[in-house]
């Protein structure tokens, strides 16, 4: 199964570069940010501190988390319900950044993301894929881009949602996040010589999926 494997920060373009490759490869489009976004989600509702670990070990215990293939999109579904739009709001953002820290969360979650592509196939993108997830993909690649482009990226993503979004609390909160995943002990955000790095800042999303479609069928026969 072909698994390509899209890392970066928040706000680089990443969901939407990587639905486009995975449209065209014919494979689901999985973002495991969604993943973590639902565990933080559950923790809100349940009034749990998404910063302790033994409590959101005890979260992921009791739910029922599945991958479902819809659209072309692997789909999550927690406790019988889809989530959708409702994992995209600031305080999720912040609290999902605290979740994703705690070993047993990431382990847990990995292993539901590598079951679901070998049985599928799937473009993955999150902020390990390549180094933890999927090390041995030949397809990685890492999306950057200078933080005042992607705060106003997340803005435009957030105005018909959040009314009243103030950019320098944006500013703040993402600069913030970038600092617990590159400083995680759990599965930073990182890269290696192994992934090709590409600056959405200089590109729209379609030539950077273009960018990314040559370099896999340059390595693996696919459509």
């Amino acid at each position: 199964m072909t698994v390509v494997a899209i890392d970066g920060p928040a706000g680089v373009g990443k969901s939407t570069v990587a639905r486009r490759v995975a449209a065209r490869l014919g494979v689901p489009y999985l973002d495991t940010g969604s993943m973590y976004r639902a565990v933080a989600w559950k923790a809100l509702q349940a009034d749990l501190d998404p910063g302790d670990g033994s409590a959101m070990a005890r979260l992921i215990a009791g739910l029922r988390f599945e991958l479902r293939s819809r659209n072309d999109e692997a789909e999550v579904v927690v406790d019988g319900t889809v989530p959708g739009a409702r994992l995209r709001t600031p305080r999720v953002d912040v609290a999902t950044s605290r979740v994703a820290v705690h070993p047993a969360v990431r382990s847990w979650l990995v292993a539901k993301q590598r079951e679901f592509a070998a049985r599928e196939g799937a473009v993955v993108e999150g902020r390990d894929i390549g180094t933890v997830v999927f090390p041995d993909t030949p397809h990685k690649f890492y999306l950057e881009a200078p933080l005042e482009i992607r705060a106003g990226r997340r803005l435009r993503q957030l105005a018909g949602r959040e009314r009243g979004a103030d950019r320098s609390r944006l500013l703040r909160e993402m600069r913030d996040r970038d600092e617990r995943d590159i400083r995680r002990s759990a599965s930073p955000l990182r890269r290696d010589e192994t992934y090709e790095v590409i600056d959405t800042s200089t590109g729209d999303a379609e030539q950077v999926a273009d960018r990314i479609l040559r370099a896999v069928r340059a390595v693996t026969a696919v459509p």
